[in-house]
């Protein structure tokens, strides 16, 4: 039997790249559903697809919410066996790249696939490959855990690699994709309010998933050296 897939696409103010993704998951043609969520945009970012309904499903948050929550209301509201996650700040994806990134799921030879495009790296050392927001699993893998997705935010992809940690997990290259920085989208002081309320969030979900397979004592110093970091950018950002 042949999977049906579903494309989810969380947005929040990226009118500039939005059009362009939609536009070659439809050329695609293997979607049995795109599904769109403007968490909140303070741009013209709903109205940028609009364009696209009915062929695609729009979903407009009147407040950002956060990814975490975006992503559960895609996977609530999808109907297809196989979930494709993108984010809507890619640039350069080809009809070539979803299908290597589906391949694996669809022919049950991986549970989840990362879709490694071009980030930041020195070298062999790739820290955001596990972060990556282009994945694709089966639905119903993940559809339990949606009410503990939402309010995670930045921290959803640690959450969901720990919930597949030990399932089938492929990383599949995407040489010729890039996730735009935040610097190429937002002005300087609102580009660093975003990396810390990100950083912020990555650190919470870290402690939260690995505070229990560590030791009592080293359990205690990540603890405080958390709970400083944490401060500190809290007085950041206020």
């Amino acid at each position: 039997m042949k999977s049906s897939i579903s494309v989810i696409i969380a947005a929040y103010n990226e009118e500039r790249t939005l059009p362009s993704i939609i536009e070659i998951i439809l050329a695609w043609g293997k979607a049995k559903e795109i599904i769109v969520i403007d968490d909140g945009s303070t741009d013209q970012t709903s109205r940028s697809v609009r364009q696209f309904v009915p062929r695609i499903h729009l979903i407009r948050h009147t407040q950002n919410s956060g990814k975490a929550s975006a992503m559960a209301d895609g996977i609530e509201k999808s109907s297809g066996d196989v979930l494709v996650f993108l984010d809507a700040d890619t640039v350069g994806l080809t009809h070539k790249d979803l299908d290597r990134m589906i391949a694996p799921v669809v022919k049950g030879k991986a549970d989840m696939v990362l879709g490694a495009a071009r980030f930041w790296s020195a070298g062999k050392f790739e820290p955001f490959t596990t972060l990556t927001g282009q994945r694709v699993m089966y639905r119903k893998d993940v559809l339990p855990f949606t009410s503990d997705i939402r309010g995670i935010g930045y921290g959803v992809e640690l959450f969901i690699n720990k919930k597949f940690e030990h399932m089938r997990v492929v990383t599949v290259r995407l040489p010729h994709v890039f996730i735009l920085g935040k610097l190429e989208k937002q002005s300087l002081p609102d580009a660093l309010v975003s990396y810390i309320k990100e950083i912020r969030e990555l650190l919470i979900q870290l402690i939260t998933q690995y505070a229990d397979e560590i030791g009592p004592h080293a359990k205690r110093i990540v603890k405080e050296v958390i709970r400083y970091s944490l401060r500190i950018i809290d007085i950041i950002l206020s």
